[in-house]
C-alpha cells in the first residue's frame, strides 16, 4: 500500500483530523489488485483455516480456497464494493495509522450477498500517551458515482454508536476473539475497561477520484456530535476505481 498511496495529514485544515490518500503511481503497475485479492481472501478465511480444512479433506490448498474463499465471494454489486471498502480501509488504518483491525466480521457472515450488520470496523490503536491501546469504532464509505452525502451518512451512523459507548458489534467481536482464543481478546477487553474507555471514531470515504469534492467535509464542521467525539476522516481517492475492485475480486480464485 505504502508503494501505491502517499499520504497527506491536513491537522489544521477542520476541526477534526483528515487524512488525504492520493495514488503515487496506478494501482496496475503497483500491482494492487493482487495484494488486494489476498487481503479479500483473507478477510473470508484465515490461513490457518484454509489448511486445516485442506488437511482434513485430503485437498491441496488450491481447492480449498475455491470452494471456501472463491464460492465465497459477494454476487451482489453493492455488497461487493462494501465488502472491498471495508477492505483496502482496514488494511490503509493498519500500514498507515499503526492500527490493529479486531475482526474480520465478513468470515462470519452467513450469507456472502448480505452485509453483516453493525460496524463496519472495530481496531485498536496505541494510546497518544504511549501507556495502551484506545478502541476505534470506523465507518467506511465507497463510491464510484457522485454522492454530496455519504460523509454525512457515515456520520450519523456513528453517533449512535457514540450515544451507546460500548456498540452491540463489540460484544459480538469479544465473542468471536474468545472462541478464537485471540490474543486481541485481552487486549480489546483492556481498552474498553470503565477507566480506560476513551473511543477514537473513525471514518473511511473511498472515491472515484473525479468525483470527490473537499465541500463534503464543509458538511460535518458544524455538526454538534463531533464535538463530542475523537473523530478522524480518512479520504481514499483513487483513479479507475471500478476497475480496481473487479480486477481485485476476478484475482481471488488465484491466490
Amino acid at each position: 500500500m505504502k508503494q501505491w498511496l502517499s499520504k497527506d495529514v491536513q491537522a489544521h485544515t477542520y476541526p477534526f483530523l483528515v487524512t488525504v490518500y492520493t495514488e503515487k503511481i496506478g494501482w496496475a503497475s503497483a500491482g494492487v489488485a493482487s495484494e488486494m485479492a489476498a487481503l479479500l481472501s483473507e478477510s473470508t478465511a484465515s490461513h490457518e483455516f484454509i489448511e486445516r480444512i485442506s488437511r482434513n479433506k485430503g485437498w491441496d490448498e488450491n481447492k480449498s480456497k475455491a470452494i471456501y474463499i472463491a464460492e465465497m465471494q459477494p454476487d451482489n454489486d453493492n455488497v461487493k464494493k462494501g465488502k472491498f471498502g471495508e477492505v483496502l480501509h482496514g488494511a490503509i488504518l493498519e500500514q498507515f495509522c499503526g492500527m490493529a483491525v479486531a475482526c474480520h466480521r465478513y468470515r462470519h457472515s452467513p450469507d456472502p450477498n448480505v452485509s453483516p450488520p453493525g460496524l463496519d470496523i472495530i481496531a485498536l490503536v496505541p494510546h497518544d500517551s504511549g501507556d495502551g491501546e484506545r478502541i476505534v469504532y470506523v465507518e467506511t464509505k465507497i463510491r464510484l458515482s457522485a454522492d454530496s452525502g455519504a460523509l454525512v451518512t457515515a456520520l450519523e451512523q456513528l453517533a449512535k454508536t457514540q450515544s451507546a459507548r460500548r456498540p452491540p458489534s463489540l460484544k459480538s467481536t469479544m465473542h468471536v476473539l474468545s472462541d478464537a482464543n485471540s490474543p486481541l481478546f485481552e487486549r480489546v477487553l483492556r481498552a474498553t475497561d470503565d477507566e480506560a474507555l476513551d473511543p477514537h471514531y473513525r471514518i473511511g470515504v473511498i472515491f472515484e477520484a473525479e468525483h470527490w469534492s473537499d465541500s463534503q467535509l464543509q458538511q460535518i464542521v458544524n455538526k454538534r456530535v463531533i464535538q463530542l467525539m475523537d473523530l478522524g476522516v480518512d479520504v481514499v481517492k483513487i483513479r479507475s476505481l471500478g476497475c480496481l475492485i473487479k480486477e481485485s475480486y476476478a484475482k481471488v480464485g488465484e491466490v
